[in-house]
């Protein structure tokens, strides 16, 4: 995680240098390419408060942020897919009350399976039934 913060205060850094270069404006989606049941993945995220529909095999939702509208998908599950994810993707969801928000998921039946806490905030890990590394952030 402090790999993480270091990158992102890295990239801090440099949008002093950077003003007048093209570059996004904010991370605006969220697409996971399901290894198993994607309605498995939705009840998942479901807990951590990402709420989706079911759209033709896929489950999808958006939420707004100060940045803008979040929009977060997961794909059907493809013939080809892995039995497993790579676990090559982490995605970080920054919370408001990180202590309410730990409470509130573990009603949901959630556990992190580890958490920190440095400078930049206090981090609860997660990995969804297909892997992928979630991490809840907050201070």
């Amino acid at each position: 995680m402090k790999l993480i913060i270091g990158l992102l205060l890295f990239a801090v850094s440099l949008h002093a240098s950077a003003v007048n270069e093209t570059h996004p404006q904010y991370v605006g989606a969220i697409a996971i390419n399901a290894c198993q049941d994607p309605r498995i993945l939705a009840d998942w995220y479901s807990k951590i408060g990402i709420e989706t529909h079911e759209v033709s095999g896929g489950f999808y939702g958006t939420f707004n942020t100060p940045a803008g509208p979040f929009f977060f998908g997961i794909h059907p599950k493809r013939k080809d897919a892995p039995k497993t994810s790579s676990a090559s993707v982490s995605v970080v969801f920054r919370v408001d009350d990180y202590d309410r928000y730990i409470s509130e998921v573990g009603k949901r039946g959630l556990t992190p399976i580890s958490v920190e806490q440095d400078s930049e905030g206090r981090f609860a890990h997660f990995k969804d039934p297909d892997g992928n590394e979630v991490t809840l952030w907050g201070k």
